[in-house]
């Protein structure tokens, strides 16, 4: 999804987009891409105003998923004595855990498609934004 903001002045197209729902519309953003027979992303076949979509969104994900695993980590560093006396349940310490590694996978992984797509991009510079939809759910 691309919405303009507001209050956006600049006459850069680009510089417009923006997203209300940055990990969902990436989710959905993804089935447009094409695979090689080696079942890579065909970034070259793809359409460049989806990669710049998927590059910002996976951008703003990064950045969302970064800034929750510090805040989880400072929680859990505040949390250090009810963990020790147990009134976290080591079960809830653990499932956090887990979270976080799968947040940092994510976060790593979107990194490498929103660079790949960036470097597939260099040159593209539309005049107009134009917004893929998402594929449906």
């Amino acid at each position: 999804m691309c919405a303009k903001r507001a209050s956006q002045k600049s006459g850069n197209a680009i510089a417009s987009m923006q997203t209300l729902r940055p990990i969902r519309d990436l989710l959905l953003q993804l089935p447009h891409l094409t695979l090689t027979a080696e079942l890579e992303i065909d970034y070259l076949a793809a359409n460049p105003a989806l990669l710049l979509q998927i590059a910002n969104n996976g951008d703003v994900v990064m950045r969302t998923v970064n800034l929750g695993i510090s805040a989880i980590g400072i929680l859990l560093a505040n949390s250090a004595p009810e963990i020790e006396t147990r009134e976290i349940s080591g079960d809830a310490t653990e499932a956090i855990g887990w979270l976080i590694g799968e947040l940092g996978e994510l976060a790593a992984v979107v990194h490498f498609i929103a660079a790949a797509c960036r470097r597939s991009i260099v040159d593209y510079v539309p005049s107009t934004v134009e917004c893929v939809p998402n594929a449906k759910p």
